[in-house]
């Protein structure tokens, strides 16, 4: 098992949430390999920590997607298939444009400014982490205020865990995506609000894509 790992202790992330977040991002990059066993005494050990929040944290990871729980066995690391991937950026690729178009029905300048500002950050972001966090929030706050509840729910299910982390794979793709949240701001500011949505698309669809040769060019 690889052990090249680190938790981070000076954010105000609860522990779960730390151990959680560095063991994602070790799977994700490789650092452990699909089929490995995540054993809870060595990470515990490794980590500084007491097994309980090292339970939490696959319980969350299972939820995720990234480790099954098998008996006699424990969190065995699952790989994801191109399939898989294929159809969870498809769906993205649709639900999130229309969740886009109803919620820019109801924006407001305030919004438009939480969006340029995280915009500037991403631009000014150096690290992947980062980069992750402040994309997880500029996709958030796009679609809001969407009213629709199971539209909502659906892409809330399918951002669990994996499509948020992409970064991680694609480091040199940051800076496209970056020109693409500022083009979308610039089209809402224009309110050319079905532009937005264009740009979604394509932007998601890309991303899946260049996920997919990723996963190919490593097997």
């Amino acid at each position: 098992m690889s052990m090249n790992i680190k938790l981070n202790t000076q954010d105000l992330e609860t522990i779960p949430v730390k151990i959680c977040r560095v063991l994602r991002e070790a799977i994700i990059k490789g650092e452990f390999l699909p089929g490995e066993r995540l054993i809870q005494d060595e990470l515990a050990k490794s980590l500084g920590v007491s097994r309980m929040p090292i339970r939490e944290a696959i319980k969350q990871l299972e939820a995720e997607g990234y480790v099954t729980l098998e008996p006699h066995k424990g969190a065995i690391v699952r790989e994801f298939s191109v399939k898989e991937i294929e159809e969870l950026y498809f769906l993205r690729s649709k639900f999130e444009p229309l969740a886009i178009k109803e919620s820019l029905k109801f924006i407001n300048s305030n919004t438009i400014q939480q969006l340029e500002n995280l915009n500037d950050e991403m631009n000014l972001s150096k690290e992947v982490s980062k980069f992750i966090e402040l994309n997880i929030l500029f996709h958030n706050l796009l679609i809001k205020d969407c009213p629709w509840e199971k539209l909502n729910s659906f892409i809330k299910n399918l951002w669990t865990g994996f499509p948020q982390q992409t970064p991680h794979l694609l480091p040199d793709q940051i800076e496209v995506s970056k020109q693409e949240h500022k083009d979308m701001v610039e089209a809402i500011k224009n309110n050319n609000h079905q532009l937005v949505c264009d740009i979604m698309e394509k932007h998601i669809i890309r991303a899946g894509n260049q996920v997919i040769e990723n996963i190919k060019n490593n097997k």
